[in-house]
This record gives structure tokens, sequence and C-alpha cells, in this order.
């Protein structure tokens, strides 16, 4: 029989055209093979460079309560995911080391109405000891028709697995402080000194019907100073020793007709003096809250007051990073009924504000050891963004 000339032909030019595309692919295939072999060696190559961290970072959470920067620069997330309490560790570069929310304690339950059974816990400080272990603080409420506060103290290791709990009936705790002797301060409702086996050494009652406290920080005298709101009306400041006994009081009155002021949150200066921030009254609208800083001395006395804010209502709630000179601190702009937005200032020692921007609402803001701000905001119900922000962008 015999064979088509043409398709001879043909059959030769599909076979040219095979080894043509066999070559290309050989090419392409080792061409492949060298940008493999260069990206896993920059890999083995910059393996001891600082972790670049991503500008936003997503997790599974519905809320958080704290991030805590560790001593291996990553960080412990404390927050709630799906009715359970959940810790995620991350690494420097924010990447998920381990997540933990098998505790017996963090099983939260929500009430369906009025006098319904339910059960909540917030984390409010967190530790980290010499030996990595974790020391975190968590009030706890939880009833229905009647309502109870204490405080669980829970010790995790390195890996988030619990070592053991301490609970404190009858303490609802806002913050805590660590002492010098290793020991802790529960601070709300009473101020409890804890050993640093977790023994009460002492407490004193803070509640009462004329100071509500509402922050405590250390002083370098070795005591503790607060501040808050004095019979529903002025700032005060009190200043205590290591054993909570109180050494002087002062409050704050710069108008004729003080009314809801609070100091929100405080800090010492190298001079010994306080500033102190938080609300005051707008005098010219009554109904109109302001933002409010005040300069004191040693011995508590009034160096300067500044006033601020606009048509809203603005107040400062906390003081997020500070050099001794310059200041930032984070505030509300608008009540949870209205257009909430975040507040951030900047102001120097002589209350001067250097900048300010008023921003969608965000939960949180930190200073990191690394010397840049996370903003922690709400994405939806089931998730929430850590963003990096560089120090120069703060204020964009």
């Amino acid at each position: 029989m015999e064979i088509d000339p043409i398709f001879i032909k043909m059959q030769l030019l599909f076979q040219k055209m095979h080894l043509f595309k066999k070559q290309i692919f050989m090419s392409k295939f080792m061409f492949l093979v060298l940008v493999i072999g260069f990206l896993l060696a920059c890999k083995k190559e910059s393996s001891t460079v600082t972790a670049v961290i991503p500008s936003n970072m997503t997790f599974q959470l519905n809320r958080v309560d704290q991030v805590f920067f560790t001593k291996d620069s990553g960080s412990l997330i404390a927050g709630v995911y799906h009715h359970k309490y959940t810790f995620i560790k991350t690494n420097a570069a924010f990447d998920i080391e381990w997540t933990k929310n098998n505790f017996d304690w963090g099983n939260l339950i929500t009430g369906s109405g009025w006098g319904s059974n339910f059960y909540s816990i917030q984390i409010v400080k967190i530790f980290q000891r010499n030996d990595g272990t974790f020391v975190c603080i968590g009030s706890i409420m939880e009833g229905g028709d009647v309502v109870f506060s204490s405080t669980l103290v829970i010790e995790l290791n390195q890996k988030g697995e619990q070592i053991q709990t301490h609970e404190f009936k009858d303490q609802s705790t806002t913050n805590a402080l660590q002492t010098s002797d290793g020991g802790y301060i529960l601070f709300g409702n009473k101020l409890i000194k804890l050993d640093a086996n977790f023994s009460k050494l002492w407490e004193k009652n803070l509640w009462d019907q004329i100071y509500y406290q509402s922050q405590i920080i250390s002083t370098t005298e070795g005591g503790f100073a607060t501040t808050g709101n004095y019979n529903g009306e002025k700032i005060f400041l009190k200043k205590m020793d290591l054993n909570g006994n109180e050494t002087s009081g002062y409050t704050y009155k710069h108008n004729d007709s003080p009314f809801n002021e609070n100091g929100s949150d405080l800090i010492q200066l190298q001079d010994k003096g306080f500033l102190i921030i938080g609300r005051t009254r707008n005098i010219s609208q009554i109904n109109d809250l302001d933002c409010q800083i005040i300069r004191t001395n040693v011995a508590g006395d009034t160096l300067w007051t500044k006033r601020f804010g606009n048509s809203t209502n603005d107040w400062l709630d906390r003081f997020i990073s500070n050099n001794q000179t310059e200041f930032i601190v984070q505030g509300t702009s608008g009540f949870p009924t209205e257009n909430q937005k975040s507040l951030l200032v900047r102001f120097n020692a002589n209350g001067q504000i250097l900048d300010s921007i008023r921003t969608t609402k965000f939960q949180m803001l930190l200073y990191s050891p690394s010397k840049f701000y996370i903003k922690v905001q709400s994405q939806d119900t089931a998730h929430i963004t850590i963003q990096k922000v560089e120090a120069g962008r703060l204020f964009n």
C-alpha cells in the first residue's frame, strides 16, 4: 500500500513542532528551577532578619480585650470567639503560633432577657513572668436577677495551657499592676494586694458614694495614685503608700458649675507631678462635654489646665505613649447612640496641642516595643483587624 507523501510531510512537521515545544518546555523548566533555587537561597540567607510585619492582619474573633506584647517580640491576643474565651499567640510578624479556647471558665452565657442567667469574663490585664509563663487577670460578672462579681487570676504556660487559677469573690477588677516584690495589685471596687503566689496580703475598700476611682498607676515613691470622679462633679487625685493607705487627696474645680467631670487616666512625670486626662463640661454649652488635661506638681497643685472640643461630646480615655515631653492620648467623640468616632491627640508638656484627628471608630491603639502602633478594629461581628501604623503616619 502506497503511503501518501503529503501525510508523511505532515507527520514530519508535527514531529518537528513537538520537538520544538519540548525544547521550550525544558528551557522554561530550567529557568523555573533557577528561580526557585535563587528564592530559597535568599530565604536561607535572610532567615535572621527581623520579620516584616504586614500592614493589616485579620483574626477570627468577635471581640478583643487585650493585646499583650510578649518577650519574644510576638503578642498574646485575648478575646472571644463563638462564646468561648480565646487566646491567640503570634510571632513578631503576627503569624499565629497557637490558639487556646478550651478553658472550663471560658464558656460565656448570654442571657435572653431581663433576669435571665448569664456569665461573662473579660481579661483586663496580662503579665509575663521571667520564665515565659503568663498571668492573666479576668473580671467575671454572672447571675440573673442578682449580679455577682469576682476576679479570676489565670496562670498559663508558654503554650497557653492552663497551670492553675485563683478566684477572688466580690471583687470587680478593672485594672491590675505588678509590684516590685513580684506580687500584684487588683484594682476595682476594692484594692487587693497579692504576693507572688497569689495569696492575699491586704485589701482596702474603694467603693463609697463620694469617690468613683477609675484608674490607678504605680508612683515613683513606691505607692499608688488614682483618679476619677468626686461627688458626681469634679476630678480628683489620690496618692497612697505601698500598703494602700491614703497619704493625700486633691479635687479640681476650674469653673463655677462643675458637673460630670472625670479623670479617666493619669501618668506621673519626672518631677513627680501628674498629668490627668478626662472630661469636663463646656461652660458655654451646658450639655456638651469637652476634653480636659490637668497638669499638677508633686504637691498636687494645678500648674495648668487645657480644655478643648467641638460641638459634639468629646473626652479623653487613655494615654497611648509618651516620652515625658510629648504625649499621645486616645479619646472618643460622640456617645454610643451617636455616630461615634475615635479621637487622637498629641500635646507637649506645656499643654500645647501639636496634632489631633477624628477618625473612624476603633477599639484600641497600642504602642509596641518595636516603636510602631497597632490599631485594633472590628471588621465585622466575627473578625477583628489589627493594623500596623508607623509613628510618622499616626495622624494622617
